[in-house]
């Protein structure tokens, strides 16, 4: 028996050789056939064609669709000393294009993020700033749908454009269906956006979510000052809100904590021993009252009272007495006073209902974040309308757990507000989340009004802008005396050295393009190769490893995560000693991965026989 082979995920192509395995009637000249397709599945599929349906359609949209499902055309390789607390953080900074990045993350963080934070380009003309790395097929796309030029180079989006929404739309699509299979059942995506694109930025999710998945549509107070230039002065700007499963995530949604506003109105009148309390009212509108909400009350002081007129009483008088024998009833200093229920604090709820209006005064604006972003990196101007750390963590509060050890995604990571964030979150509720920040190495603008001091710093790049801001945000916090993870790791994006990428063409190969892998497999450092390994067999970055001690002159690493069932041994060595097949034989039910070319024929043979019998899984490279 022959060991597994490990494999990247399959493209197009082999899932459609896969599909003409199982039905070679539904394809002529080729191509499948989608009528006799949906003959042959007769009841899954509907009655009659769809010429008409209800959606958003635009040019380019079925090769989106297409990009969503393509493998990957990188991996990860971990970039040393970049970050802080790097062998014990659960941070991610990683450097590259995010769809691609989503692509290379979704085996290994399938369905296990509980919150995607975004703040994409706003397409306003001129801020489509990507420089993406494409494969042959993605260049031609991007090409044609007027994303890219004839370099690769993504360019403005002109508003002169006929396909102004189309370009902005064939970008959008892809990264957000990727990201929906990222997140947990109880996760939910969270994007800001202005009025240009609100519409369809949620016709999309829509389609890609399942429009009964929509949440809600915040409007949040971006700015306080007036724009007397424009026509109107927009203040604005929204966060829409979608879940993976609707009622999953509003069974887990969070409070938001008592501000202290609300907390003023909490006080102790009685000197009740319970603490302290707010008086609510004791009735309502008698629209839909029974008639034993109808009733007289003597109060403390002897007069009689009745609900005022067109009201009743919340609760009935039974009850009501229950109430009041329990000192829950409120009558005034003296006694006379219209009742009304304490409340306490010791008893009330976790927190506050959420509301959909978010003023600048609860989570700030552009200019108040613009203020504390100059103000951490000692006046250089690097972004000029970052969001709000208030913002933010509103949005963490809501949407995660504060001691779950919830995974936070941000694929458009910019000034690395999402993580200041969550750190800021963890420090005050002694929470453990975790992030994952996702930037592009995008060249900093030179014609920009701070361009030069940024560039005077070293921060040449946007990537570079969002670690150097985690660090000196780490440091504040440790000098603080703040515990807990406040470190991060970073990788970036490289072509994958185990195995040529699917989307070479058998033609390329003939030209040395396979030959070319292998050298650069004989030349890429065993570590540097982890995190490949990791990825393509579902292993999160966050994995832990260790080298196991053995008599064997081999190298053998252990990877364990408590989401993988099953540890991963590893030997990356050009050759494998028959000495660690001993060692092999005694670890039960793991996962044992080694160099194809490491061992002969009949030494597979030996090691899948002994590894089967310890109930492992042995695969080569």
């Amino acid at each position: 028996m022959k060991p597994e082979k490990i494999e990247r995920r399959p493209s197009i192509e082999e899932r459609l050789e896969a599909l003409r395995d199982f039905f070679p009637e539904v394809f002529t000249d080729g191509r499948v056939n989608v009528e006799r397709l949906r003959e042959v599945l007769e009841d899954s599929a509907s009655d009659a064609p769809d010429t008409e349906h209800y959606g958003i359609r635009w040019p380019g949209k079925q090769q989106a669709r297409r990009l969503a499902n393509q493998p990957p055309h990188v991996t990860l390789r971990p970039v040393p000393k970049a970050g802080v607390d790097e062998d014990t953080t659960g941070n991610m900074v990683i450097v590259g294009d995010n769809l691609q990045v989503l692509l290379a993350l979704q085996k290994s963080y399938a369905s296990s993020v509980k919150l995607i934070y975004i703040d994409p380009p706003y397409n306003t003309g001129n801020d489509f700033i990507y420089k993406d790395n494409f494969a042959v097929d993605e260049e031609l796309y991007l090409q044609d749908t007027r994303q890219a030029d004839l370099h690769g180079r993504l360019v403005s989006n002109p508003q002169t454009s006929g396909r102004f929404h189309s370009n902005w739309l064939n970008f959008m699509y892809p990264r957000l269906a990727v990201a929906r299979s990222l997140l947990s059942d109880a996760g939910s995506l969270w994007i800001s956006i202005d009025d240009k694109e609100r519409s369809n930025i949620c016709a999309i999710c829509d389609e890609i979510f399942g429009e009964e998945n929509r949440v809600a549509t915040f409007v949040w107070e971006k700015r306080t000052t007036r724009e007397n230039r424009k026509v109107f002065s927009v203040n604005h700007d929204y966060v829409v809100c979608y879940a993976r499963n609707k009622d999953q995530f509003q069974a887990e949604r969070r409070m938001l904590p008592l501000s202290e506003d609300v907390l003023g109105r909490y006080e102790n009148r009685d000197n009740d021993p319970r603490g302290p309390w707010q008086s609510v009212s004791l009735n309502a509108q008698a629209g839909h009252a029974t008639k034993d909400q109808f009733y007289e009350l003597t109060l403390p002081s002897g007069r009689k009272l009745s609900a005022p007129p067109g009201r009743c009483w919340v609760v009935t008088k039974p009850r009501m007495e229950e109430l009041i024998a329990d000192k829950r009833v409120w009558f005034g200093a003296k006694g006379d006073n219209t009742p009304r229920r304490k409340a306490f604090l010791s008893e009330a709820r976790e927190g506050l209902t959420p509301h959909t209006l978010w003023t600048a005064e609860e989570v700030g604006t552009n200019d108040s974040a613009k203020k504390a972003l100059n103000s951490l990196f000692g006046g250089v101007e690097t972004f000029d309308t970052p969001k709000p750390v208030e913002l933010i963590r509103r949005i963490v509060q809501i949407a995660t757990s504060k001691d779950e050890g919830d995974l936070v995604l941000d694929f458009f990571a910019g000034s690395g507000t999402t993580g200041h964030s969550v750190w800021l979150e963890n420090q005050a509720h002694n929470s453990n989340r975790r992030f994952i920040l996702v930037q592009l190495d995008a060249s900093i603008d030179e014609k920009s009004a701070s361009a030069k001091a940024i560039l005077d710093a070293g921060l040449d790049t946007i990537d570079k802008i969002t670690c150097e801001r985690l660090r000196r945000v780490s440091k504040a916090l440790k000098a603080e005396g703040v515990k807990g993870d406040l470190g991060f790791r970073v990788f970036k994006e490289d072509s994958p050295a185990l195995a040529r990428p699917l989307h070479l063409a058998a033609e390329q190969l003939e030209k040395g393009q396979l030959a070319m892998f292998k050298e650069k497999l004989a030349h890429v450092q065993p570590a540097d190769l982890f995190t490949e390994v990791l990825l393509l067999l579902g292993f999160p970055l966050d994995t832990k490893r260790e080298q196991i001690p053995q008599d064997s002159a081999n190298t053998l690493w252990r990877f364990e995560h408590p989401r993988v069932p099953q540890p991963l041994l590893l030997c990356l060595d050009p050759k494998i000693d028959d000495d660690l097949l001993g060692a092999l034989r005694d670890k039960k039910n793991h996962i044992f991965v080694c160099r194809d070319e490491a061992l002969t024929d009949v030494a597979k043979a030996r090691f899948y026989d002994a590894l089967k019998l310890a109930d492992s899984t042995f695969k080569v490279l």
